[in-house]
């Protein structure tokens, strides 16, 4: 797939020598070409995937204007050119959070890798599309929410084929690792550390990418590095993920606590899925969730409550505990203990390795209803059944 370039410059020679090295790979194409002096203005071009720019940090005003060509929502990438730089002046060209920076004569080799580079980043969105981001949340321990976070995140990248980052915010388990057989180089906390040099490339070096092409960010592996993991940090991350728009799905694993990282997560998804199971504790729980973020003012369009691992016979009927809680629920998830053992001890998703099991079929289904290709099963609780069990369950509330 070709790389559509605008080549920006001061010096009108370099111009001409970006354009030699654009059309000499086979990816390049040049598709604008313009003089930066005597003023700082790029054209609406809109066609480029990456700006090539000279850049000279003499010219006043210039690394703003860099930051603020930055700020635009779905700007391209941008590669800087310098015909020769010191260490400081390298540094705080890369410090502008850049794509690429090249120095001096381009080697061919080095070109292509850059370009590579860019390929595996910066994934483009189809028709364009904004990231969503779907935040799922336990109403208590032990309802499956990472088991169905690493799942669901799985469906979404099999289903579409676009980009997808499954980020563990659970600072209290951090689990998503171990159901992913990952053992993390880098954490949430190098995020955190790095913040103010983090770029897109930066920030693919810190991610961990399965083999399926799963985009993952584990949360802190040690109990008391979870201390360090502040909400004003978390709201930073996830804001620089939105702007950056280079996944189209981002799945936050929220666990089952409530605090001040928890609801940072909340405000900033688009979709917030409650995990419950069908037993008389879970539902109280789950009934006093919905209470409080209804009152936060997280509406229903917002906020679906998802039953998991239900088990026909055993637990409360799906149609007993919807009159409860008031309020439909997205999907009835049935248990199958065994295959979901089995997908845990083998540290990957139930989706990948089995996917025409009865959980994974169902599992995938909720993806494609959460990015429309599906709509949710729209038929209204049928006879009430156990009305006794039903009356006892409102009655502990």
């Amino acid at each position: 797939m070709a790389i559509r370039f605008s080549i920006y410059y001061f010096n009108e020679k370099i111009g001409g020598y970006l354009q030699k090295v654009i059309n000499a790979s086979p990816q390049g194409v040049v598709v604008s070409v313009a003089i930066l002096a005597p003023s700082l203005t790029v054209p609406e071009d809109g066609e480029a995937d990456v700006w090539f720019i000279e850049y000279d940090d003499r010219v006043e005003g210039f690394d703003l204007w860099i930051e603020k060509m930055q700020q635009r929502v779905n700007h391209p990438a941008i590669f800087l050119y310098l015909q020769e730089a010191s260490t400081e002046v390298l540094l705080k060209a890369l410090r502008l959070g850049v794509q690429e920076c090249f120095v001096g004569q381009i080697s061919e080799p080095d070109f292509h890798k850059a370009l590579h580079r860019f390929n595996k980043v910066r994934k483009t969105l189809h028709d364009g599309e904004k990231t969503q981001i779907i935040s799922l949340l336990g109403c208590k321990g032990g309802v499956g929410v990472t088991f169905l976070a690493v799942n669901l995140a799985q469906s979404f990248l099999q289903d579409r084929k676009e980009p997808v980052l499954l980020f563990d915010l659970d600072m209290q388990a951090a689990d998503v690792s171990a159901l992913l057989d990952i053992q993390p180089r880098y954490t949430i906390l190098d995020v955190i550390e790095n913040f103010d040099r983090l770029d897109p490339q930066y920030l693919k070096d810190i991610i961990h990418s399965r083999d399926s092409g799963l985009d993952v960010l584990p949360g802190p592996q040690r109990l008391e590095d979870s201390e360090i993991v502040q909400a004003p940090q978390v709201d930073k991350i996830l804001q620089y993920l939105r702007s950056q728009n280079l996944y189209r799905w981002i799945l936050l694993d929220l666990g089952d606590h409530l605090d001040e990282i928890t609801l940072k997560g909340l405000e900033a998804s688009d979709l917030v899925l409650l995990i419950t199971v069908l037993t008389i504790p879970a539902l109280r729980h789950t009934r006093k969730i919905l209470q409080m973020l209804h009152r936060l003012e997280f509406g229903e369009q917002k906020l679906k409550p998802v039953a998991n691992c239900f088990i026909n016979g055993i637990d409360i009927a799906p149609s007993e505990a919807t009159k409860f809680l008031g309020q439909d629920f997205l999907a009835v998830l049935r248990s199958d203990p065994k295959v979901v053992i089995q997908s845990i001890n083998e540290g990957r998703p139930l989706v990948e390795t089995q996917p025409s099991d009865r959980l994974s079929l169902k599992i995938s289904r909720l993806a494609r209803m959460l990015n429309g290709e599906e709509k949710a099963d729209s038929r209204k609780a049928g006879i009430w059944q156990g009305i006794k069990r039903l009356l006892w369950l409102r009655g502990s509330a």
